[in-house]
C-alpha cells in the first residue's frame, strides 16, 4: 500500500511539472514558428499518407514540447539513478523550508510595515515576536541543513 501511494505521490509531481514545462516549450515554440519564414500550401488528393501529415501539422507543437521535457529527464534517470534522491532531498532540505519556513513570515513582517499607517498596529505588534520566532526557526533548519552537507561531503 505505501509502494503504491508512493508511486502516485511522484506519478502526480511529475505529471504537474510535465505539463508546466511542455506548456512553457509550447509557447515558445510558437513564438519561434512565427518568426520563421511561412511556408507553402500545397493541395493533395486525400489519401493516408495525408491524413498523417494533417495530423501531425495539427499536433507538431505539442508532441516537440512534450519531447524536449521527457527526453533530457529520462537521459539523465537512466544515466545517474540516484539524481532522483538527490533532487528530492535539495528541494526538501533547502526550496521547501525557504518556501513555506522562511518567505511567509518576511512577507507579513514586509506587509505589516507597508500598512502600517493605515491599519491598527496592535494586532501585528502581538505576532512579531512569532513572526520572528517561525522566522529564525526556518533559517536554523536551512542552516543545519547546510552543516550537514558540508559534512557530508567533506
Amino acid at each position: 500500500m505505501v509502494q503504491a501511494f508512493s508511486l502516485l505521490a511522484v506519478g502526480t509531481s511529475l505529471i504537474g511539472t510535465l505539463l508546466s514545462f511542455s506548456e512553457f516549450f509550447k509557447e515558445q515554440l510558437i513564438n519561434l514558428s512565427w518568426r520563421s519564414s511561412s511556408s507553402q500550401i500545397v493541395e493533395q488528393k486525400p489519401n493516408k499518407f495525408f491524413e498523417l501529415r494533417k495530423w501531425w501539422g495539427r499536433n507538431k507543437i505539442n508532441i516537440t514540447a512534450t519531447a524536449m521535457v521527457i527526453a533530457p529527464s529520462l537521459f539523465v534517470s537512466t544515466t545517474v539513478s540516484d539524481s532522483f534522491s538527490a533532487a528530492t532531498e535539495f528541494a526538501g532540505g533547502y526550496c521547501m523550508t525557504l518556501l513555506y519556513g522562511v518567505l511567509p513570515p518576511a512577507m507579513a513582517w514586509a506587509m505589516h510595515s507597508r500598512e502600517s499607517d493605515e491599519t491598527d498596529q496592535n494586532t501585528i505588534s502581538r505576532a512579531k515576536p512569532a513572526l520572528l520566532g517561525v522566522g529564525l526557526f526556518a533559517c536554523g533548519i536551512v542552516v543545519q541543513q547546510i552543516l550537514q552537507d558540508l559534512i557530508t561531503l567533506h
